[in-house]
């Protein structure tokens, strides 16, 4: 089933995206077990249409929402494992209590608010608690650009801090050095972040963006040779 089909067939509700993101979407969760269940969080319900969507695309799996209109909970059922709860998502200790009552997450996608602090707040308490090997995607990474979601006003977008995110993954060599002068190939110890250690990938699309964690075991020893 191809993403635009689960959304045509969802049971309810309805959304308003990219069609560029079907395509997106397609690539990364393709290739996963979509029989399979998932603990799948959806920050910003409004009309429904996302969580009834992921339920079609992954019909055995938890989904959870999280929207700051309380209204947005008509669209749970908790007979199909649909929750929808209500409240910020820059709220640590709510997205904490969802943590708790419906995660560890594999899936996470950020459809809320489009500001930056609420997008990296939401990230930086979040993705440390998800499951290895799971994916957390941003959308509509545009809103980095505009000025009435504060794009261009703050030192740091989002956008800012997903290409640095990208460019831990390689820059932890900086913190280390070989030591050829002695005729070895060891790695001095040096100093890592969480995200060195557990960003796998970062993949950049128009407006959109998946984050991969995967905790990363560096090899602090010699050089293969192949």
């Amino acid at each position: 089933m191809k993403y635009e089909e689960a959304i045509k067939n969802k049971k309810r509700g309805s959304s308003h995206k990219l069609m560029s993101y079907f395509e997106n979407y397609d690539f990364h969760f393709g290739q996963l077990d979509r029989e399979k269940k998932y603990n799948i969080l959806e920050i910003g319900v409004q009309n429904g249409g996302g969580l009834w969507t992921l339920k079609e695309y992954f019909p055995n799996s938890s989904i959870t929402g999280l929207d700051i209109d309380i209204e947005c909970k008509q669209h749970e059922d908790k007979n199909n494992d649909v929750e929808v709860f209500s409240g910020c998502q820059m709220d640590e200790d709510l997205l904490e209590k969802i943590h708790q009552a419906r995660g560890p997450f594999d899936i996470i996608i950020d459809d809320g608010g489009h500001t930056t602090k609420q997008q990296k707040t939401s990230f930086l308490k979040l993705f440390p608690l998800m499951n290895n090997n799971s994916i957390y995607v941003i959308e509509d990474l545009c809103t980095s650009y505009w000025l009435s979601f504060s794009g261009g006003q703050t030192e740091e977008t989002t956008m800012d801090f997903l290409k640095q995110l990208s460019s831990k993954m390689t820059s932890r060599w900086a913190s280390r050095s070989l030591n050829y002068a002695s005729g070895g190939s060891n790695f001095a110890e040096g100093k890592t972040d969480y995200f060195d250690n557990n960003v796998a990938s970062v993949h950049f699309y128009d407006s959109i963006c998946f984050i991969y964690k995967k905790e990363s075991h560096f090899n602090h020893g010699e050089w293969v040779v192949i």
